[in-house]
Order: structure tokens, then C-alpha cells, then sequence
């Protein structure tokens, strides 16, 4: 069974973005484990967050549902999630299922941090 690891950092500048680094893969077996850390977020207030996703090497339909099942509550607090350093097969399958007219994919983490200080 494939196994994901989520390292969760508060960055330094802005208290209010929290950014999660995911590393391993995603699948029905484990979505879970993602599901509960960004309820977690959400239960904290904290409507911001930044997915790296350098790190991970496959996610399933139920990883991408994880992230389509919070956007709504995320939107209606004034935040956002965005996507950072998305490797190329995984760019090509969020592109395929529609993931990328969705949430904002940005190569690095300095582009979504400037986002969000704009408000965007």
C-alpha cells in the first residue's frame, strides 16, 4: 500500500498561510490520512494553503476529490488553495480531469505567497 507523508509548516511572514508538503503517493487507501490534516486546517481557520507537491509521485481520483471537497468552504472564507511545484505527470493528469482550470498552479511557493498577500 502507498504511503504519503505531509509535512505541514506555518510560514514564517504570514501566520494565516499554511503550507503542506506532500511526499509518496495518494490513493483510495490513504486519502484519509490528507482529508483529516486539511479538515484539521479548516477547523483552525486557517483558509490558505499551500500544496508542494515536489514531492509526490501519484495521486488517485479520491486524492483529487480530497482537495474538490474542501473548495467551496475555502472559498467562502476568503481563502484559497493553491498548488506549488507539480511535477509533470501530475500536472498532466489535473489538467486532463479539469484540476488546473480549478485551483491556481504556480511553479514555485513565492509565486502563491505573493498571491495571496495580493489578496488573489
Amino acid at each position: 500500500m502507498p504511503e504519503i507523508t505531509i509535512l505541514d509548516s506555518v510560514l514564517p511572514d504570514d501566520k494565516d498561510v499554511r503550507l503542506l508538503l506532500l511526499d509518496g503517493s495518494i490513493d483510495a487507501y490513504n486519502s484519509e490520512v490528507l482529508s483529516d490534516k486539511l479538515k484539521e486546517l479548516l477547523e483552525q481557520g486557517i483558509y490558505k494553503i499551500i500544496v508542494n507537491c515536489d514531492g509526490l509521485k501519484f495521486i488517485s481520483s479520491s486524492g483529487m476529490g480530497v482537495f474538490m471537497s474542501i473548495e467551496d468552504e475555502i472559498l467562502e472564507n476568503r481563502g484559497g488553495l493553491k498548488f506549488v511545484a507539480v511535477p509533470q505527470k501530475i500536472l498532466n493528469v489535473f489538467q486532463k480531469v479539469g484540476l488546473s482550470d480549478i485551483f491556481k498552479i504556480y511553479p514555485d511557493e513565492a509565486g502563491a505567497i505573493t498571491d495571496f498577500k495580493k489578496g488573489l
